[in-house]
């Protein structure tokens, strides 16, 4: 096995990083991570994590984690893996990452509850096509309780988002999120990605529940997971939608 040369600053293998402006604070910045596969999601919250706790940014236990995606990616965390994870020097940017690829379900849906379990993101909101509303509770490392509140109905996701009182927020999308129908190399009849109408009917910073999140994001992850959206051109022609209702094309967050 080969030691990275630089096991303190890397940054998972195929993922690329921006730096973008804080949309609450002109002095702040942070960090836009863009991965092909969903739990290397975890090695960017844990670093934004520690990084707000380190600077004395962090408001709360830990940042809400907001994710949108097509599945639920809440595996629960195996009993070894627990202990495993309770083992990892956060210090070592590689050996994370080298955990996150080789430890972590290779079906990217257990990232989630891991990073839970080590308090990385605190309470979790889940925008997604597999079930109606849903409510319920983890413990963390230290005996602490996650809410976990999961929606289908974009109404009932805003609502709840804009009746809390989030300071740091990782907001996270799967791309696959903007997909009709389902799967993976077999995919369903129906399946078909997500008109560009379809998606700016979703993501529209002019509705309420981005103006409350956007101020409060300290990181965002989007993965593109070509895989479970047809492609990699399906993959990337949903990017070019949903980030183009974010950004603008100097890659500063767009205002109302």
């Amino acid at each position: 096995m080969y030691e990275n040369i630089e096991p303190n600053s890397c940054n998972p293998p195929g993922t690329h990083l921006e730096e973008i402006s804080h949309a609450g604070d002109p002095n702040r910045s942070v960090e836009k991570a863009i991965i092909m596969e969903h739990r290397f999601a975890f090695f960017f919250w844990m670093k934004w994590r520690n990084r707000l706790q380190n600077n004395g940014l962090l408001q709360q236990s830990a940042p809400t984690l907001v994710t949108i995606d097509w599945h639920r990616d809440l595996a629960p965390v195996p009993d070894d893996q627990k202990e495993s994870l309770a083992k990892l020097d956060q210090s070592n940017l590689s050996d994370v990452s080298n955990y996150v690829w080789a430890q972590f379900d290779q079906t990217n849906d257990g990232h989630i509850l891991c990073a839970a379990w080590l308090n990385l993101i605190g309470d979790i909101v889940l925008l997604q096509n597999t079930t109606d509303y849903q409510k319920s509770s983890f413990k963390d490392i230290n005996g602490n309780d996650h809410h976990i509140f999961e929606f289908r109905d974009f109404d009932q996701f805003q609502e709840l988002m804009l009746d809390r009182n989030d300071h740091n927020i990782f907001f996270d999308i799967d791309l696959d999120y903007f997909i009709h129908g389902k799967g993976k190399q077999q995919y369903s009849d129906e399946f078909h990605r997500y008109s560009d109408d379809e998606i700016m009917q979703v993501v529209d910073i002019s509705k309420p529940v981005f103006q409350q999140i956007l101020p409060n994001i300290d990181g965002v992850t989007i993965a593109l997971e070509p895989g479970y959206c047809g492609g990699i051109v399906n993959s990337c022609q949903i990017m070019d939608a949903f980030h183009s209702q974010l950004f603008t094309e100097q890659n500063e967050w767009k205002s109302t």
